[in-house]
């Protein structure tokens, strides 16, 4: 009796956001480092500069404008105060926090790592229990993460 075999469709399944594929990387010309990305605005030859979490850098701008951006500061860009939604007390170890909970409030952040997928975020003065305490937001952030403190 012939074996028979499944067919497995494979169907690509992603846990959380990832970057769009409209989007180009930007890499740092002496290393290969990825710097950002340029997302299309619609209007021909020009692109919104996005930081590695997603973030605008500047509006919209000329690509070869956006590039030079990206590649002079698109990293050290990265290094500051952000705004993020998350428990009174973080908890030790990584909590999701791509979608907070309604008695989360915005805290102040900085960023402690970033990748394709998700970007990894601690308070900037953690209360005592919290220094071990990640929060980790899906990339690109979106409203997750704020560059100035949110009207509330």
């Amino acid at each position: 009796m012939p074996e028979k075999r499944r067919r497995i469709r494979h169907v690509p399944w992603y846990p959380r956001s990832v970057i769009p594929t409209d989007w180009t990387p930007v890499h740092r010309p002496a290393d290969g480092e990825l710097v950002g990305w340029l997302s299309p605005d619609g209007a021909p030859g020009m692109v919104v500069p996005r930081l590695l979490t997603g973030t605008p850098a500047a509006s919209s701008t000329p690509v070869a404008d956006a590039h030079n951006l990206l590649v002079a500061r698109g990293l050290a860009a990265l290094d500051r105060r952000w705004w993020c939604r998350l428990p009174e007390l973080l908890p030790p170890g990584v909590l999701p926090a791509g979608s907070p909970a309604s008695h989360w409030t915005w805290r102040n952040v900085v960023l402690v790592e970033t990748s394709p997928t998700a970007c990894r975020v601690r308070p900037e003065w953690p209360a005592p229990g919290e220094a071990t305490g990640q929060a980790e937001l899906p990339v690109p952030v979106g409203a997750a993460l704020l560059e100035h403190p949110p009207e509330e």
